[in-house]
């Protein structure tokens, strides 16, 4: 009751007034409320602003936070479980030998869709994440004994590069070049591709910044239609997508960019 009294007397401010309240609260919070500030033109605009605030541009988020709680699956992750499993299955999916988990924090996808999938003896489920976290996530991975399917390395361009499976979620929005350059520079690219937790708007693409407890961050939101062509152009057609209702982002002052739910996506390259 109170929370509620206090939003309507919010409501009842100044614009100016609500938005002073608003930036305080995002660069002063410490722990994940799923916070965000401002609408800008690029990552350059927003680091900037960030500085100005006295938050240096860098991406960090609590990974013992995320061991803790993203193993246990969501409603969005059985789409990706059932085309993955149906995939595996298959006799181009039982000779695979990499998929490319891009952003995977500690491995927290394979720990949690690994039991569930028939994986080919061979595969290596291969993280590629930033120094710290790989070094934390090959310390999770020898802890459980999977050191020898699950692997962590640092460098996207030689992680894409010859994979079978592009795995990603919740992760290209946080990098600054777009997926499908990513992609387009791989002499070999990965003919699958399966995205979940990724933020599109029907309306312009923008920047805007998270708090993620730890650290203040840019990420992008694209235009729905600009992504799905942009994959389209390098030879990548949706086999399916479906929506991520547990993730949303609202964006105070800006009532018109707030995304009720993201999506997910199984693209698939058509053989050369």
């Amino acid at each position: 009751m109170r929370h509620a009294a206090m939003k309507v007397a919010e409501r009842l401010l100044p614009k100016t007034l609500r938005g002073q309240l608003h930036r305080r609260r995002f660069f002063r919070t410490r722990g994940w409320r799923n916070l965000h500030w401002g609408v800008f033109d690029s990552f350059e605009a927003a680091n900037a602003f960030s500085r100005e605030h006295g938050e240096p541009p860098r991406f960090d988020m609590d990974q013992q936070r995320w061991l803790a709680d993203k193993q246990r699956l969501m409603a969005h992750d059985y789409p990706m479980l059932f085309w993955l499993e149906r995939l595996l299955t298959s006799p181009e999916g039982q000779r695979f030998e990499r998929v490319c988990d891009l952003g995977g924090s500690v491995g927290v996808s394979y720990l949690a869709l690994s039991p569930y999938l028939s994986l080919p003896p061979q595969l290596v489920w291969e993280v590629c994440e930033l120094p710290d976290v790989a070094e934390f996530g090959r310390k999770v991975a020898s802890e459980r004994g999977m050191q020898q399917h699950l692997h962590f390395s640092t460098d996207m361009g030689q992680a894409l590069q010859g994979a079978d499976i592009l795995f990603t979620a919740g992760t290209i929005q946080y990098i600054d070049e777009p997926l499908e350059t990513l992609l387009g520079a791989a002499a070999k690219p990965p003919r699958h591709v399966f995205i979940n937790r990724l933020p599109l708007t029907t309306g312009s693409t923008f920047v805007t910044l998270q708090n993620s407890g730890v650290a203040v961050h840019p990420y992008r939101i694209r235009n729905d239609a600009e992504f799905v062509e942009a994959m389209n152009r390098l030879g990548y057609r949706v086999v399916d997508r479906w929506i991520c209702l547990q993730n949303s982002t609202h964006i105070p002052l800006h009532p018109e960019r707030t995304l009720e739910h993201f999506h997910g996506f199984y693209l698939r390259r058509d053989a050369a």
